[in-house]
């Protein structure tokens, strides 16, 4: 009997560390539209807060990424500048962040703005998902680019261990929007041989024989009486000019190809000579370690369209943002190319017939922030195909141009040898193998393919300057505590009831040396039979103040995190004291109270002559307590921060630098 009770215990242990074991290995399955998409209506930075048009959904301690999408300031003039840049703001500019308070449809975030938004340039707010593994099961898209709204378009996820592809993400097509189809029938719109369509812009109108096909979305917004016309949209390719000539393909790192002109005119038909000029290559904007921009792919250029049977431009590709340790490849895909445009008016919804053929749209973008990449993966951010003409009819009508190529960015010195990245430029159109004029088939008649893009390495995330608040802990949590035991630190957490361990999949125990930056040291599974938990940091080997902070993960996939907690380690403050940093500063300063007690405190600001210049209250919780502090009113000069608390009294000097 001793040895069947062994023999059974055993089993029992090694079955428990298989489940242990697969659930660390893969974690939780997606698949679907992961991420959830809120328009942002105002940018505070003073107060680290954006508003957006219905925070419904949120949650403390989400993670996020904001991204602006447009924003460029281009050239109008009518002439072959149009959608050249003058002033390149901050389109494509992004970042991560973590949601501290939501009051209302004001969310306030932990950490510093990056970046200077602008809500004039279609800001966004993305729910990212977060994990400690997880497995792409199925395909994962995203939601549809709303360029109303300045939403959707992009699938970013992020994991503490490994993120591992079994099946595709998908955002092809999901980015700028291409020239959409605007019909200019005779006899309102009837062309004339004796008129030069050469404007690189023209209005909406209801009348007359100047049109031109609709320019592609791009980062800088349309302007009002000039959105059709042969002119690039910055990376927006150009619609065709009257008479169905082609549309100019999309950019984002390659260029975007030029469409084709209407040949073989004979007699007094109407000439079409002006076709849609191909959207700017933005590599010199985005894409490195300096600007740190990522952009949608352009919307390629419509076709000049009067009998109904032309096609649009094609849609731009999307954006991927997949953030982890590892990311393993098991057979699922990259995939963020640009699109051909289609109209199901045709025979062949890819083939104009008697109408302009629309530019392709050029590739998105993908970035890999991972620092192994296992397991081969196949990532692509091509330039849709310009589409073809003249499907079954004797006219040699304009192709479209090819979309440029995307970029695919890598963390790390050198592109991981483990990722096959497609980046090429879309092909230019022809006029249809279906022409039953000979002569005409197969002839590009002046349209180009797409320049590629790049495969790139060096990719690091944007990175904040501190935290402005704390992310306090739900209801869950009963206590967190950290405490030092030789040179080991003993963590221990309890949760409001035994019934809560259930609705938790994952604990994360983070550790940080300044309470801003935080590292994870174990991940622990949820869901035991108990409310009690425990972790000991062994042996940290460091000196001064440690900072511990616990993240959980529910089983709906959300997160909530306690308040930072800080232990010394050797010298540092072991009793009442503050910190403050950086030390001289320029605008803003983070002080890190470090309390023996739950309490309130009053903070000032004097100067050297010991005039009072400002001061607050605040709440203290025993441990670390971070609070931002706003110099932006103080003159350079030396200054003197003052905390006082249940009849201590603390003074640090600081230095205030001049810009």
């Amino acid at each position: 009997m001793g040895i069947q009770y062994v023999m059974k215990a055993l089993i029992v242990w090694l079955l428990t560390l298989l489940i242990l074991l697969c659930r660390t290995s893969h974690g939780q399955s997606v698949s679907g539209v992961i991420n959830t998409y809120y328009q942002v209506t105002a940018v505070n930075t003073p107060s680290n807060t954006l508003t957006v048009s219905n925070a419904s959904g949120l949650s403390v301690g989400q993670r996020v990424l904001i991204y602006q999408a447009k924003g460029t300031i281009y050239n109008t003039s009518n002439t072959a500048t149009f959608g050249d840049i003058t002033t390149f703001n901050a389109a494509g500019a992004y970042e991560f962040n973590t949601i501290c308070t939501i009051n209302g449809n004001n969310v306030q975030l932990r950490d510093q703005f990056v970046n200077s938004y602008s809500v004039g340039g279609q800001v966004q707010l993305v729910t990212m998902p977060s994990y400690s593994s997880v497995t792409i099961s199925g395909a994962v898209t995203a939601g549809s680019w709303d360029p109303t709204a300045g939403t959707g378009g992009i699938v970013a996820l992020e994991a503490s261990g490994t993120i591992t592809l079994s099946a595709d993400i998908d955002v092809s097509g999901q980015g700028f929007q291409g020239g959409p189809l605007v019909n200019w029938p005779s006899p309102t719109y009837d062309c004339s041989f004796f008129d030069s369509y050469t404007a690189y812009y023209y209005p909406f109108q209801t009348s007359g024989n100047f049109t031109g096909g609709k320019k592609g979305e791009g980062v800088g917004a349309y302007t009002t009486g000039e959105e059709y016309g042969r002119g690039k949209l910055v990376n927006g390719g150009g619609g065709g000019n009257n008479t169905n000539t082609g549309g100019g393909g999309g950019g984002n790192y390659g260029a975007g190809g030029a469409g084709g002109q209407r040949a073989g005119v004979t007699g007094f038909n109407c000439q079409g000579l002006n076709p849609g000029i191909g959207g700017l290559s933005l590599s010199t904007y985005g894409y490195s370690t300096g600007s740190n921009r990522i952009f949608f792919g352009g919307g390629g250029g419509e076709g000049h369209e009067n009998n109904g049977v032309g096609t649009p431009g094609g849609n731009g590709g999307g954006i991927i943002i997949l953030s982890a340790p590892t990311i393993s490849g098991l057979g699922g895909r990259l995939l963020a190319d640009g699109a051909i445009g289609a109209n199901t008016a045709c025979l062949d919804s890819t083939q104009a017939e008697g109408d302009g053929g629309g530019g392709g749209g050029a590739g998105g973008a993908i970035l890999l922030n991972a620092s192994s990449i296992t397991g081969a993966i196949s990532a692509e951010a091509r330039g849709g195909k310009g589409s073809n003409s003249s499907n079954r009819v004797p006219d040699c009508l304009g192709p479209g141009g090819g979309g440029g190529g995307g970029a695919i960015w890598a963390a790390g010195a050198s592109f991981p040898g483990t990722v096959t990245a497609t980046v090429t430029g879309g092909a230019n159109g022809i006029v249809s193998l279906g022409n039953t004029k000979l002569s005409c088939q197969g002839a590009a008649s002046g349209a180009t393919a797409g320049a590629a893009g790049a495969a790139k390495s060096g990719y690091a995330a944007p990175s904040s300057a501190g935290t402005t608040c704390t992310v306090l802990a739900l209801s869950d949590l009963k206590y967190f505590k950290a405490d030092p035991s030789g040179v080991d630190v003993v963590l221990s957490w309890e949760l409001s009831s035994p019934d809560m361990s259930a609705t938790i999949r994952d604990f994360v125990v983070q550790r940080s040396t300044d309470a801003a930056r935080f590292t994870t040291i174990v991940s622990l599974p949820g869901g035991m039979d108990s409310s009690l938990y425990g972790y000991t940091d062994a042996a940290p080997n460091m000196e001064g103040a440690l900072y511990y902070r616990l993240a959980w993960q529910h089983n709906d996939g959300s997160w909530s995190y306690s308040r930072i907690v800080a232990v010394s380690m050797g010298p540092g403050p072991a009793t009442f004291s503050f910190r403050l940093q950086p030390n001289p500063a320029l605008q803003h300063m983070t002080l890190t109270v470090f309390s023996t007690e739950d309490g309130n405190a009053s903070v000032a600001i004097a100067s050297a002559q010991g005039q009072m210049i400002q001061s607050f209250r605040t709440t203290l919780h025993k441990g670390a307590n971070t609070i931002p502090v706003d110099l932006r009113i103080l003159a350079p000069a030396t200054y003197f921060l003052i905390v006082e608390e249940g009849g201590r009294r603390m003074v640090k000097p600081f230095i205030k630098k001049g810009e």
